[in-house]
């Protein structure tokens, strides 16, 4: 099935209006034009065609994003921006154009314009400038509760805030203790140069003070070395914590050692201790280590994920003794979910409990997830879809349809502007009442949107519609790719449902991009090694090509892991070298045990989630090729 993109699905919808409506939407598409013929006059700077064109289109969904776009580059024109802020207040444009035009008041210094509009906001720069008008209009309580939230944050804040943050220093609001607040904050987001700068507001002895929490937070090792921060008594224990805390983080074993040499010669405070405790067992579990099942197990308190490392610790050494008792260890809520119950009849099995086993993996066996699905796998049975689709009346679907906020998502999609339409959809959906949001759902849905759908009946906490949920959309592409690779279909299906759920213009923060969520570098070795011209990064949202490399690299990825789908999938989101180095040492592991041991939490649920789509995908292929027991070989070592 080849999926129609959103908005050539609305375009080939008009066709079939009947005659009474094609004269609306002739005047629809008229409008359309001239939208597009007024856009070029803007980003022309042609402002007297651009009036023109603009001034017939005042009833057109899209007017307030036009207007939006004149206004932001005309930042002087108070008026205008004034009865925008009034005639389009509830639109999505409203709130961007008042912080560009706040920011621009601020750096004119116009503080009453700015403080009669100020609404609030989240952005520093705007807080900062809000703060000195505050202070302008005599308002000094708060100006200096704006000033102390952002003092107190440990991030470095734009350079207009200096002017406030100099007024409040000087104030009787500001004292030492402050500054030591704001060091620590620094150093907990590892903002060092941060810390290093205030380090000159210190004086005397807390300047000695300040420089060796800051060495400690650089060589944390020093700790071992130095003497000079035992001298300071009342922080000694907290400056020995902190360089743990740090030095955990590259050399476990290292910091293992030194804390339990000098925990018992410096007096530390009961938290900070039982802080340090637990990340040193936890890292030891992370790095599967056989002494981090007594380590957990000697903590005085466990918060749930200590209890959840206690159980995996057990897990991976399969000591199903200790597995049993620490799964007796977690809390009811915690012993309710399925994967600690899949985990108990795991443990009921290994221990010749063959009926309680049997029991519970078949209760297990009812749900469509994956440890429902590895519970179907112990007793040999199918896999249950759990399908119950979503019934929604044409009322209700029309009825949201025409709300203003979806006609202007609409003709966006109908001009080709997806990105922006993503961005609409959301500020819209963001508004709806909790019931109508499966509507919403099979509104995408009906537009052959497939990423918004999912996301939204997500929102809506709906699961159980399958065709909704997990759509055969790019389908023609993957099965084309699937065959000339020799993969199975249903395994990319089930990687792009994860990557990117379908969203051909997906783009991570890291720079990953499309339906398989390529690195650009990725995609430009994979060009080479085909001979082919790469172009351009954006490349990688076209579908045919990302399709195309994305189960490329996954089938490479399969050859260097020996055809084992789990370490290849693993693989695909935490890259090869990192599975490599967790391969287990010794002896082979089952590959549910390995799975469930990840060090990664993201790699965990990926996995699971890669798996699990890719059953559910099969059985909506119509294929049985994937078999439970082969996906889950065992994992061999290193």
């Amino acid at each position: 099935m080849q999926l129609i993109p959103c908005f050539l699905m609305l375009a080939a919808l008009t066709c079939v209006l009947p005659n009474s409506a094609r004269a609306d939407e002739n005047s629809l598409a008229a409008q359309r034009q001239r939208f597009l013929r007024a856009e070029q006059a803007l980003n022309q700077n042609r402002d007297a065609d651009y009036f023109s064109l603009s001034s017939t289109l005042k009833g057109y969904p899209l007017y307030p994003y036009l207007q939006y776009l004149w206004l932001k580059n005309h930042l002087d024109a108070d008026q205008d921006i004034k009865q925008f802020l009034v005639d389009y207040a509830t639109s999505r444009y409203a709130p961007g154009l008042r912080q560009r035009w706040l920011l621009h008041l601020g750096k004119k210094q116009q503080w009453q314009t700015l403080l009669s509009h100020y609404q609030g906001s989240d952005d520093p720069e705007l807080q900062c400038y809000a703060g000195l008008a505050q202070l302008e209009s005599g308002q000094s309580a708060e100006a200096f509760n704006q000033a102390r939230s952002l003092w107190l944050s440990g991030k470095s804040q734009p350079n207009n805030c200096d002017a406030l943050f100099d007024v409040y220093k000087a104030s009787p609001y500001f004292n030492k203790d402050l500054i030591n607040q704001r060091f620590q904050a620094a150093l907990n987001r590892d903002n060092q140069n941060l810390a290093s700068e205030l380090t000159r507001l210190f004086s005397g002895a807390e300047t000695n003070l300040a420089s060796i929490w800051l060495k400690l937070h650089r060589q944390p090792e020093s700790v071992n070395t130095g003497s000079a921060w035992r001298e300071y008594t009342e922080q000694a224990g907290e400056l020995l914590a902190h360089a743990i805390d740090r030095w955990l983080e590259t050399d476990v074993d290292a910091a293992l050692a030194t804390w339990d040499r000098l925990k018992i010669q410096v007096p530390i405070a009961p938290l900070t201790a039982a802080f340090i405790e637990k990340r040193l067992a936890v890292a030891l579990a992370l790095k599967h280590d056989s002494r981090a099942y007594d380590r957990l197990s000697q903590l005085e308190s466990r918060d749930e994920s200590a209890r959840e490392w206690r159980v995996r610790a057990a897990l991976h050494t399969q000591n199903w003794a200790d597995v049993a008792t620490a799964i007796a260890g977690l809390n009811d809520e915690e012993k309710s979910r399925e994967k600690w119950q899949y985990w108990q009849a795991r443990g009921f099995a290994e221990t010749g409990q063959g009926a309680a086993a049997s029991a519970l993996f078949q209760q297990l066996a009812k749900n469509r997830s994956f440890y429902g699905f590895l519970a179907a796998g112990k007793l040999m049975q199918a896999i249950e879809l759990v399908d119950r689709p979503l019934v929604v009346s044409s009322e209700d679907l029309d009825g949201l349809k025409n709300r203003p906020d979806f006609l202007v998502f609409s003709e966006l999609l109908a001009i080709d502007r997806m990105p922006e339409a993503k961005r609409q959809w959301w500020y819209a959906v963001a508004k709806l009442d909790s019931h109508l949001l499966p509507v919403a759902a099979k509104l995408a849905q009906q537009a052959n949107c497939p990423a918004l759908a999912i996301a939204t009946i997500a929102k809506a906490s709906h699961w159980d519609d399958v065709n909704l949920r997990f759509p055969l959309a790019y389908v023609e592409q993957i099965q084309n790719n699937a065959t000339t690779l020799q993969l199975d279909p249903a395994l990319i299906l089930g990687l792009v449902r994860q990557e990117s759920a379908f969203d051909e213009l997906a783009d991570s923060p890291a720079g990953a991009k499309g339906l398989m969520q390529v690195m650009p570098n990725t995609g430009r070795q994979i060009a080479s090694e085909l001979r082919e011209s790469w172009g351009n990064d954006s490349n990688l949202f076209k579908p045919e090509l990302n399709v195309k490399y994305g189960a490329f690299y996954f089938k490479k990825l399969l050859r260097q892991f020996n055809g084992h789908v789990v370490l290849a999938t693993a693989a695909y989101n935490a890259g090869a070298n990192k599975i490599k180095r967790w391969l287990p040492e010794r002896q082979k592991l089952p590959a549910d045990i390995w799975i469930e041991t990840i060090p990664y939490k993201e790699t965990r649920g990926y996995v699971a989630s890669v798996l699990m789509y890719s059953l559910i995908y099969q059985q909506r292929l119509q294929r049985n090729s994937l078999k439970i027991e082969e996906l889950l070989r065992e994992v061999m070592p290193g």
